[in-house]
C-alpha cells in the first residue's frame, strides 16, 4: 500500500517550495483546490494519471513521492500510467527494474542512460537488461574494484572486462591476490591473466590450484618460484593438485624449496 502520510509531507513540501498555493496548483493541474488540500492531508491520493504531470510541475521524483520502500506499488504506478515510467528517474527505474517488463524495461533504460554515472547502478541493472545495453553504458564508466568489476563481469563480453582491468590497473591504489585473480580468470583471456598475475605473490603452493586452470604454463611456474619456502604438507598437496598443469619435472624444481619442520 501507499503511505499515504509520506506521499502528502512530500506534495505538501514541494509546493511550499515552488511558491505555490493550493489554488495556484490545482489551476495547472485543471482539478480543484479541495482535491490539492485533501491530497496535503492525506484525505485521499492523487490519481495515477496525474502522478507525472504533478511531480514535473512539483520537480519531484516519482520515487521520492511514492516512498523508498514502495517499489511494488512505484512498479504497478509505471505500469498503470506509460508517462510514469517515461518520466521517471533512474534511481525509479532501478528500483523497480525486476517487476518491469524486460521490453518496457530496456525502452526505459536506453532513454535514461546518461544519468547512469556509476557501476553501483549498471550492477543493480544488468541482471534484467540485455548484454549489449549493459556494454555500452560500461563503457564509459570505471570500475573502483575488482569487486565492482567481478559483479558485472557475467554480463558483458570478455573484451569489455580486460578494458575494465586495465584502467583498474592504472590506479596506483590498485591490488590482487591469488583469490580475486582466480575470481577473475573465466572473464579474461589468458594472456590478460598471465599479466595480471606478475603482480601476485602467493603465501602457498596449494592456493595456486584455484588460479592454475587460467594461466599459462610458464605463468604459473613463474607465479610458483615467487615462493621462497614450502612445507612437506604444501608440497604433497600441491604435487597432487598442480602437477596437471605444471608437469612432474616443475613440482621435482619446486622441491627444492620444501623445508621440513622439525
Amino acid at each position: 500500500m501507499f503511505d499515504v502520510d509520506h506521499i502528502s509531507h512530500i506534495l505538501k513540501e514541494a509546493r511550499i517550495r515552488k511558491n505555490l498555493t493550493q489554488s495556484a496548483l490545482a489551476d495547472r493541474l485543471g482539478i480543484t483546490y479541495q482535491a490539492v488540500s485533501n491530497w496535503e492531508r492525506g484525505a485521499s491520493l492523487p490519481d495515477l494519471a496525474k502522478l507525472s504531470g504533478l511531480c514535473e510541475l512539483l520537480e519531484i521524483d516519482l520515487y521520492e513521492l511514492i516512498g523508498a520502500s514502495q517499489s511494488q506499488d512505484l512498479a504497478e504506478a509505471m505500469l498503470s500510467d506509460p508517462k510514469a515510467l517515461q518520466n521517471a528517474s533512474m534511481k525509479a527505474i532501478t528500483a523497480v527494474a525486476p517487476m518491469l517488463p524486460p521490453e518496457q524495461l530496456i525502452e526505459a533504460v536506453q532513454a535514461r542512460k546518461s544519468d547512469i554515472r556509476d557501476l553501483a547502478t549498471l550492477t543493480q541493472l544488468a541482471p534484467y537488461i540485455d548484454e549489449a545495453l549493459t556494454a555500452e553504458i560500461g563503457a564509459n564508466l570505471v570500475p573502483d574494484s575488482v569487486g565492482e568489476l567481478l559483479s558485472l563481469s557475467p554480463f558483458v563480453p570478455g573484451e569489455q572486462c580486460a578494458k575494465w582491468m586495465e584502467a583498474l590497473e592504472h590506479n596506483r591504489d590498485f591490488a590482487l591476490d591469488v583469490g580475486l585473480l582466480s575470481a577473475l580468470g573465466p572473464y579474461l583471456s589468458t594472456e590478460t591473466m598471465d599479466r595480471l598475475s606478475e603482480r601476485v605473490v602467493p603465501d602457498t603452493l596449494v592456493i595456486l590450484s584455484s588460479v592454475a586452470p587460467f594461466l599459462s604454463t610458464d605463468a604459473l611456474c613463474r607465479l610458483a618460484n615467487k615462493l621462497e619456502r614450502i612445507t612437506l604438507d604444501d608440497y604433497l598437496i600441491g604435487l597432487e593438485c598442480l602437477q596437471p598443469f605444471l608437469g612432474l619435472e616443475a613440482m621435482e624444481r619446486l622441491h627444492k624449496k620444501v623445508v621440513v619442520a622439525e
